[in-house]
Parts: structure tokens; C-alpha cells; sequence
């Protein structure tokens, strides 16, 4: 995908913003529009999903095409706005230092900002990696430990040193 059609495609995206009612965000989290144009998606990619053998291939195209796989992909946009508010929530009111929230944040918003090309749904798988990617870095960064079980160390160590434990 070029630069200029990315562009184009964000001009378009922000010019719905102003427009945008409630009515949109219940018909979007709901998730009709968007496992409709999935499934079709998915039988494109897998082929038509008549049986030419036993292959596995025709099974999960003909699944695909079900209504079980349409309703499990209707669910999917509510899901991926509720995971993304859970995120927002750990940032805003999570225990984490000053630190620790501001680069989650900065995270999401990039990541946010890369997955707006994929629309509202890419804009918040964006915006979970980059809390993901973040929580990792983090992770890695401080020794594998939660900052909570960095405190306890501390703790049992100032005792120790006192000579209390």
C-alpha cells in the first residue's frame, strides 16, 4: 500500500468522525458489517469451500461459510473495543509508576495510529499490540519482574539487613 493512498484512506476515515452518531458505534460493535465482510474475505482466501477431497482446506472453507463462524466473528469487534477499554483503564487507573503509564500510553497511541489504516478495528488491534508490546519491554527491561514483586524483594531485603527475617 503507497503512502498516498494510506492518506487518502485517513482524510476519508476523519471525515466520518464529525459524522459519526451513536447508531454507527452500536451497528459497528455489533459486528454484522464487519463478519459479513470477513467471512467473505476468509472463503476468498480459502477457495470456495466445495469439497474437491478430504482435505482440510474444504472442512474449514465450508465452516468458514457457516453461520457458527459468522456469529463467532461478530464478536469480534465488541471484543477487541472492550480489550483496548481494559487497556486504557490499566493506564489510567493502574498501579504503575508515572513512567510506566506514559509509555504504555505513547505505545497505544502509536500503535493506534499504525493500525488506523485497517479502520476502527485496526485502530484498536493497534493500539492492544502497542500496550502489549509495551507491558513486554517492560517486563524484559525490569528483570521479568512486576513492580509489586520488586517491592517485596526490597522489603524482605531491608528486613533481612535489619535483621528481622
Amino acid at each position: 500500500m503507497n503512502l498516498g493512498l494510506s492518506q487518502m484512506y485517513a482524510q476519508d476515515d476523519l471525515s466520518k468522525l464529525g459524522k459519526t452518531n451513536l447508531d454507527d458505534v452500536m451497528r459497528f460493535l455489533s459486528g454484522q458489517g464487519f463478519a459479513k465482510d470477513a467471512q467473505i474475505d476468509i472463503i476468498k482466501r480459502l477457495g470456495t469451500g466445495v469439497p474437491t477431497g478430504a482435505g482440510i482446506g474444504s472442512k474449514v472453507a465450508r465452516f468458514a461459510g457457516g453461520k457458527g463462524a459468522r456469529n463467532i466473528l461478530r464478536a469480534v469487534p465488541g471484543l477487541s473495543a472492550a480489550l483496548v477499554g481494559l487497556d486504557v483503564a490499566d493506564v489510567v487507573a493502574g498501579q504503575d509508576s508515572l513512567a510506566n503509564r506514559g509509555m504504555d500510553a505513547a505505545a497505544m497511541g502509536i500503535g493506534g495510529v499504525i493500525g488506523s489504516v485497517g479502520g476502527p478495528l485496526g485502530t484498536a488491534a493497534g493500539a492492544g499490540l502497542g500496550k502489549m508490546v509495551s507491558d513486554g519491554t517492560q517486563f524484559i527491561l525490569g528483570g521479568g519482574k512486576s513492580a509489586e514483586q520488586r517491592k517485596i524483594e526490597e522489603a524482605v531485603k531491608l528486613l533481612q539487613q535489619r535483621g528481622l527475617v
